[in-house]
């Protein structure tokens, strides 16, 4: 039997009445908390919830009220070309269609073809007009405008020419003269030279007012832009400004290209697929992602990934205030994206029938841009409204299948530790009206989770709401006791039935119960004595003087010295734990008897190791 209530290293201890506590080392388990999504700012592709909320995924839904909410968007619409299709102008990714925006109407080119939409005030999409033709054996590469015209370049296949706008008529830039690509500039057109094969040669030409004059570069030229008023020139190597002006007289360019910064080798062959000027920054697809060059950073030279990557890319344009990319994803999957600045937003995702070149048509009947589908014979592509314009011609995505956004993985800030997710939820919220009021289209919106990744969806709660002039809705939905528990959980909400208004949502969250795996270790809390002639259960008394239990105490505590330890209930249980002091206290009733004898009460904490 022992003989003391306690024995630490050996030596028994009697403990002070009402002191002794027993129980766990560490945070308890069960925990409860909450986790929320209630800031969209930046987009989506986000794959782990972080220092913002942004979201993972998302099918045709895009930023309400710069980002603080989520709505279907943007609206869209299939149309059959029957003017592209009877001229056998079948697009293909394999080459691109140019496009821009001159005078009233905007224009792209189609092999051979030269077509022009309806006007820009014109209120409803009509058939690409055939514009000119520039005859059998000739394909057009590039677009640009010129002087208040458009200029159409041929590449090896014939001299540049100037469409000009007003009476459809072409006539050559200047004999002899060919250009892949090139843009105007200062009333000019800087373009780049043909070389054997198609591509561009490393020499840039300028049209001066009095002739012709030329540059070389470091290699071959890839893309131009306009770019923070100047020509933006990329070759396989570099990245060129060209500013300045033109002098007739001696028909010379009066400043030249300044490099300001080197990319390095040439990767791949659809490096810098495209290139344009968008928020003040410059754009292109580089190393199978999209790239973004801001010349404001200090510190950053050289290009930063913006997010966005895949297998390839077909294009891009700048439209409605957002820098449109059309891609192919890893999984194979065309996938056409927006960016606002901030972050991208997944347009419109399709598994065939590959989305390429988008085009902007400059609100063309009330359309932002056109996208064609590869090789197509029956030339379909898709039309976007960009902008809400009124309640008939609004920005929804409306047509029957669902759009939906996908949060991040959530993991409540300790994705260490599996949680079970007791309840979730999601709001909806507008201050004013939005949409049109007038609208007898219900729109059910569902919310689900995931526990794997996103791999499968458990629907948890749906709703049908039928009026356009409710400003606030509530979705939420229990978990059952064991239904969700994950490390992670994913919410989706999904709008079904959209036409011409939908609930903007504005957060989601989920309730957990933390199931902590802490080390299994106990902790104690008492006070013991320390005097002489203590008495024992057995009713002896302590071999040990107060002074010497304190002393003892003490040492172990500063050496950080792992002792054993019998419990009070050691006669019943038998077990004898490891354990560190890692707390004492000393009182002392009378100090100026202590140094003749003790008589002290220690508080002591102890924890098992």
């Amino acid at each position: 039997m022992q003989t003391t209530d306690i024995e630490i290293a050996g030596a028994g201890y009697m403990v002070a009445p009402g002191t002794y506590r027993r129980g766990q080392d560490g945070t308890p388990e069960g925990r409860t908390g909450r986790v929320v999504v209630r800031d969209f700012f930046g987009g989506q592709h986000r794959a782990l919830q972080l220092e913002r909320d942004r979201g993972w995924d998302g099918h045709a839904v895009g930023p309400a009220y710069d980002g603080q909410g989520v709505e279907p968007w943007p609206a869209w619409a299939s149309w059959t070309d029957a003017a592209l299709k009877a001229d056998g102008s079948t697009v293909t990714a394999a080459k691109r269609v140019p496009h821009l925006v001159v005078g009233e109407r905007a224009y792209i080119a189609v092999g051979r073809y030269l077509y022009k939409s309806v006007t820009l005030a014109t209120g409803s999409w009509a058939n690409w007009t055939r514009a000119w033709d520039a005859g059998a054996g000739k394909s057009i590469t590039g677009l640009a405008q010129y002087q208040g015209n458009v200029a159409v370049l041929l590449g090896t296949s014939g001299d540049i020419q100037v469409y000009d706008i007003v009476t459809g008529t072409a006539s050559a830039l200047q004999s002899g003269e060919q250009g892949v690509l090139g843009v105007g500039y200062a009333g000019r057109l800087v373009y780049a030279e043909p070389g054997t094969l198609g591509n561009c040669t490393d020499t840039l030409r300028m049209t001066t007012g009095g002739g012709i004059d030329t540059r070389a570069l470091d290699a071959p030229i890839v893309q131009m832009a306009l770019f923070r008023g100047k020509v933006a020139i990329a070759t396989r190597q570099s990245l060129w400004l060209l500013g300045g002006k033109s002098d007739p007289t001696t028909a010379k360019w009066l400043s030249d290209p300044e490099p300001f910064f080197t990319s390095g080798i040439w990767s791949a062959d659809d490096d810098f697929r495209f290139l344009l000027s968008h928020g003040g920054k410059l754009y292109t697809w580089l190393a199978n992602e999209v790239m973004e060059w801001n010349p404001n950073e200090r510190g950053k030279q050289g290009w930063r990934a913006t997010g966005i990557r895949g297998n390839n890319c077909y294009g891009a344009t700048v439209a409605g205030g957002y820098l449109i990319v059309c891609v192919q994803a890893r999984d194979g999957r065309s996938e056409l994206w927006a960016f606002d600045g901030s972050g991208w937003w997944l347009m419109n995702r399709v598994t065939s029938a590959e989305q390429c070149w988008p085009a902007y048509v400059g609100g063309a009947g009330n359309q932002e841009i056109c996208v064609f589908r590869n090789g197509n014979a029956s030339v379909v592509y898709e039309l976007y409204r960009l902008i809400y314009r009124d309640a008939m011609l609004t920005a929804y995505r409306s047509d029957a299948a669902a759009t939906y956004w996908q949060s991040s993985l959530l993991d409540a800030g300790e994705r260490d530790k599996a949680k079970a997710w007791r309840k979730i939820g999601a709001t909806f919220a507008v201050p004013e009206n939005r949409g049109n009021q007038a609208s007898a289209s219900p729109v059910t919106l569902s919310l689900s989770y995931s526990l794997d990744g996103g791999k499968t969806l458990t629907t948890a709660a749906t709703k049908l709401v039928s009026d356009p002039a409710t400003r606030v809705v509530e979705l939420d939905a229990a978990l059952g006791s064991s239904a969700a528990v994950s490390r992670w959980i994913q919410l989706r909400v999904q709008w079904s039935g959209v036409a011409d208004w939908a609930p903007v949502l504005t957060g989601v969250w989920a309730e957990y119960e933390l199931l902590d795996n802490p080390a299994r270790r106990r902790r104690w809390a008492f006070k013991v004595h320390a005097r002489d002639g203590t008495v024992q259960r057995d009713g002896g008394v302590a071999p040990r003087d107060g002074r010497q239990l304190a002393a003892d105490l003490w040492a172990a505590w500063a050496n950080g010295q792992t002792v054993t330890f019998k419990d009070v209930d050691y006669d019943v249980t038998g077990q004898v734990a490891s354990v560190r002091i890692v707390g004492i206290g000393e009182e002392i009733a009378k100090p100026a008897d202590a140094g003749r004898w003790g008589e002290s009460v220690l508080a002591l904490t102890l924890v098992e190791v």
